[in-house]
């Protein structure tokens, strides 16, 4: 699947192409993209077949993901890939310490039954954060109308 994160003056969108040609398109708003982009590093590195990108490639809308009926019915890897995201994004802010992350993500997913976190190691982090900081680098020089395409 490709997934195209077009920039916008003041808002970006977010498209996804399924193989088969079908596709579903969201605008972001304003923000910039970097949770959509965490989904995508943390889902391609840990193979996350039913996180957010794997629900959309087996043909999911990103409407129907984001509403709140639907969000209950999700599995756990799901909500696993929202949890690696978003702890993804706090090491990339500097909210949390690269160190810490899979000890973040363990404990969330404590909370939640069925969650089964797979086996990760500081390497795999610290290159998920350099993945994550260059797309991130790219989307920030980006132009009005340019592109990130990503492969799923």
């Amino acid at each position: 699947m490709e997934i195209i994160i077009t920039k916008g003056k003041n808002r970006s969108t977010l498209s996804c192409i399924r193989k088969d040609g079908s596709n579903t398109s969201q605008n972001l708003g304003p923000d910039f993209p970097n949770h959509d982009i965490a989904h995508f590093i943390v889902e391609k590195e840990f193979k996350l077949e039913n996180g957010f990108y794997g629900k959309i490639k087996s043909g999911k809308t990103i409407a129907e993901l984001s509403d709140k009926e639907t969000i209950k019915t999700l599995g756990a890897e799901t909500w696993l890939s929202e949890i690696m995201a978003r702890n993804l994004q706090a090491v990339g802010s500097g909210a949390v310490n690269i160190d810490e992350y899979i000890e973040i993500v363990h404990w969330e997913a404590k909370s939640i039954n069925g969650i089964k976190v797979p086996a990760m190691h500081l390497s795999d982090i610290k290159n998920m954060k350099q993945d994550f900081d260059q797309l991130c680098k790219d989307w920030n020089a980006m132009a009005e109308n340019d592109q990130l395409r990503l492969n799923f």
